[in-house]
């Protein structure tokens, strides 16, 4: 998917460009199986992952509740025919691996392999003109430190989940099958640090739901 938003007052706004004050980047939503592009990211070992928060972590005081049924669902093609042409610069993130703890894949924990977006261009940018994405691929989010966030999908080309994550790794709200190309906001209400972009409908096909706690990597 704030594909990415930009930061207004309380607010980050990830997007094209700053807007009152706000640093702006697009989102990155999508559909259930997506192929992979040249530069998506593979499963990754190439970034230390950072120990799982501690079960005594008390769990964060503010959490949008997942609901039953979401309330967006994808609408039209994927991508979206009318995708700009990538006029930005190109960016070579590093990459990551994102755990699930209480989410199981077969014998191990569910997981995804992220590109880390965590300097001001980059997370403008973000999903930005993608036209695909694996599965099991994603963008990682960082923040200098935990606010109110929102993110748009201005340029963004296919449907996302925005998972919003708090320092101690708590989910503290999913933003469902965002919409391409749109200049509305979306934010959980809650305070977060990370977000974490994946396809449309990612979420609810594995059932991740907002408490859930995950494992981040090392920034």
């Amino acid at each position: 998917m704030p594909t990415r938003m930009r930061f207004l007052p309380g607010l980050i706004i990830a997007t094209l460009a700053t807007l009152a004050g706000c640093e702006t980047r697009p989102p990155e939503p999508t559909s259930t199986q997506v192929t992979s592009p040249a530069t998506e990211p593979g499963p990754s070992t190439t970034a230390a992952v950072a120990h799982a928060a501690s079960t005594a972590t008390p769990k964060s005081s503010c959490v949008k509740p997942t609901p039953d049924k979401p309330v967006r669902e994808v609408k039209g093609p994927v991508p979206d025919p009318n995708c700009p042409e990538d006029d930005w610069p190109k960016f070579e993130l590093p990459l990551g691996t994102v755990h699930f703890p209480e989410v199981k894949d077969g014998d191990h924990a569910l997981e995804v392999a992220v590109e880390i977006a965590e300097k001001g261009k980059e997370r403008e940018k973000g999903l930005m003109f993608r036209k695909n994405m694996r599965e099991d691929a994603g963008m990682l989010f960082i923040f200098e430190e935990q606010r109110d966030l929102a993110f748009w999908m201005e340029n963004t080309c296919i449907p996302l989940d925005m998972i919003f994550i708090d320092r101690d790794g708590t989910i503290v709200g999913i933003e469902e099958n965002t919409p391409t190309l749109s200049r509305d906001t979306f934010d959980p209400g809650c305070p977060a640090k990370y977000v974490l972009e994946v396809n449309a409908g990612w979420a609810r096909r594995h059932g991740v739901r907002a408490g859930m706690t995950m494992t981040l990597p090392r920034s």
